[in-house]
């Protein structure tokens, strides 16, 4: 066979060997050549070698063994093909305690029952280094990719090439507007409304709400929207003062001292701008503990003079969580997600699955409580 001659050395070894695979020159249980022997082959060095025979282990076309060398997969060289060995690459901009890492742990282990590896890339809320990792797992050729988009206005170009090219890929805890992705995420819209309309059976009709940037890709739009309907449904026409959007609280790096404190000065401002508010909605997690420091610095008692419901809150030993929250399943996010891949992969569902909504469960903590009426109203 006539080796590519474009490209870098390592992919040129890299096609050839797959050629060999796929013709049957090369078949299930030999051995491959070894690096050595691809050194000389193709007069190249041992890295470069090493990395094109790592490519063909990713992909799930041989396996190494330490001492022995490197086999073709039982498959004929493509089980990966199959959904049988290979890897999955998961790209997430960020992962914390009270979201993130249970779904991380769920997947691991998920994929290890499918016969997948596991390759974990936190972006950093970089849409460069999404790109970055986008064009780097291409070369690895995964057998599919579950993504969390960056947080933005707009959705990465790069994406919308994996897209065209068909690449099985499944999106997790976003929807990207215009694309026929499938996408795994809660039902944000109808968590946001249970939460509010818990507020509002407590008795409270001044309820601000609280968010990070709300985008494109973002669910925080969709929590914003349940927010709203709530209100509507009780014939409440939400007051746009009320909203306070914007909050940097997810971007990498997290828990810097500078970025908290200006976030907690914006939020103590608008409480103090608007006294008559009883309640809030925080959409996320940070914009709650925001939330709890701006009333502190105000001298309000949380839940007394302010309730607060938001989403995700990490477990304590505590049986009352600190704050009144929307839990998100990451368990069965996790589950859902690498199963509708798994199919992608397969073949067994080759058509986009469309938005997988999964319920998420209304907790009762701490941090809320009846409206009190002063004696003056």
């Amino acid at each position: 066979m006539a080796v590519m001659q474009t490209g870098p050395f390592y992919q040129r070894i890299y096609d050839y060997l797959l050629e060999e695979i796929s013709s049957g020159r090369l078949k299930g249980g030999d051995r491959a050549p070894t690096e050595k022997e691809l050194c000389q082959q193709f007069g190249v060095s041992r890295i470069t070698s090493k990395r094109a025979l790592e490519m063909l282990a990713a992909g799930g076309y041989i396996t190494r063994f330490r001492g022995k060398g490197s086999f073709i997969g039982n498959g004929g060289g493509k089980t990966a093909a199959m959904g049988g060995s290979g890897f999955i690459g998961l790209l997430m901009p960020s992962f914390r305690d009270f979201f993130g890492a249970a779904f991380v742990c769920e997947t691991i282990k998920n994929c290890g029952d499918l016969g997948y590896h596991l390759l974990l890339k936190h972006t950093r809320d970089s849409v460069s280094e999404e790109s970055e990792t986008i064009h780097a797992l291409a070369e690895l050729t995964p057998a599919g990719i579950l993504l969390m988009p960056v947080l933005g206005e707009y959705y990465n170009a790069d994406i919308l090439r994996l897209v065209l090219k068909k690449k099985p890929l499944v999106l997790v805890d976003r929807k990207l507007r215009g694309l026929e992705l499938p996408s795994v995420s809660t039902d944000n819209m109808l968590a946001a409304e249970t939460g509010t309309n818990y507020l509002l059976r407590l008795g409270h009709r001044k309820i601000a709400f609280y968010s990070g940037p709300i985008s494109n890709v973002s669910t925080v739009e969709d929590r914003k929207q349940g927010f709203i309907n709530a209100l509507l449904k009780v014939g409440i026409v939400p007051d746009p003062a009320l909203f306070c959007c914007g909050l940097f609280i997810w971007h990498y790096p997290f828990l810097d001292d500078t970025v908290i404190a200006e976030n907690t000065a914006i939020v103590k401002d608008h409480l103090k701008s608007h006294p008559e508010i009883s309640a809030a909605f925080a959409a996320e997690y940070p914009s709650a503990v925001l939330l709890q420091e701006a009333a502190n610095q105000l001298g309000l008692a949380v839940p007394g003079d302010l309730s607060i419901v938001c989403f995700d809150a990490p477990r304590g030993i505590s049986p009352l969580p600190p704050f009144t929250h929307l839990y998100q399943d990451e368990k069965t996010l996790a589950k859902i997600a690498v199963d509708t891949l798994h199919e992608l992969i397969t073949g067994k569902n080759s058509a986009p699955a469309g938005d997988i909504l999964v319920p998420a469960r209304f907790v009762e903590g701490a941090s809320t409580a009846p409206l009190v009426l002063s004696s003056s109203n």
